[in-house]
């Protein structure tokens, strides 16, 4: 997924809008080129073709800046709601994969998981962009309890969290690809957990 992707639901019209999907693509870009490390404000001003005092303007710091950007791509990753659920949960891993293979979707993941380790705003940014994911997804998980699919007390978040945890393991282990046999594997562990009860809020 490209920086213009991530931020293509933005799009809300104006010259601001305009000016503000810009910046956030250009730090994308930024952090795909040169890793949070390498993240300058005067180059993602140059890239977006803006003065720095534009982005300034919005973003005092740059942690800001990648706080908006993270709550940005979080908005992003869509939650299906196919009417199963273990169809569901393939298109929710298949997503993350697609992100984590990707070279942007794989810097910001790497910034969620060690720059936000050390910064409280981004640990912010990171506990509301999977908080937010959680709140996404709770319409398509109380369909799946519904249809009998799932137990009534299933926990959502931890629901989520077994999906998704193993493809962030592998690609902060050994940073191999995340392949499809992973994501069908996870899926059917966090099926049947869910079923035996060990899923559950209680």
């Amino acid at each position: 997924m490209s920086s213009r992707q991530i931020t293509r639901g933005m799009r809300t019209g104006g010259r601001s809008a305009r000016v503000r999907e810009a910046i956030l693509a250009a730090t994308f870009d930024e952090l795909l080129d040169h890793g949070y490390a390498g993240l300058r404000v005067d180059a993602v001003a140059a890239r977006a073709g803006v003065n720095k005092t534009t982005v300034y303007r919005r973003w005092p710091t740059l942690e800001d800046l990648l706080v908006d950007a993270l709550t940005t791509w979080s908005h992003d990753v869509p939650v299906p709601d196919t009417g199963n659920i273990e169809t569901d949960l393939l298109a929710i891993g298949r997503e993350l994969r697609d992100l984590l293979n990707g070279g942007v979707g794989r810097q910001v993941a790497a910034l969620v998981l060690t720059a936000g380790l050390r910064k409280a705003e981004l640990r912010e940014a990171t506990r509301r962009y999977f908080a937010h994911q959680v709140t996404r997804a709770v319409p398509t998980v109380n369909g799946a309890i519904d249809r009998g699919e799932l137990p009534p007390d299933v926990d959502v978040e931890a629901l989520l969290t077994s999906v998704r945890a193993p493809l962030f393991y592998r690609m902060v282990t050994t940073g191999d690809p995340i392949d499809d046999a992973l994501v069908e594997h996870t899926v059917q562990v966090t099926l049947a957990s869910a079923r035996a009860g060990l899923l559950s809020t209680v």
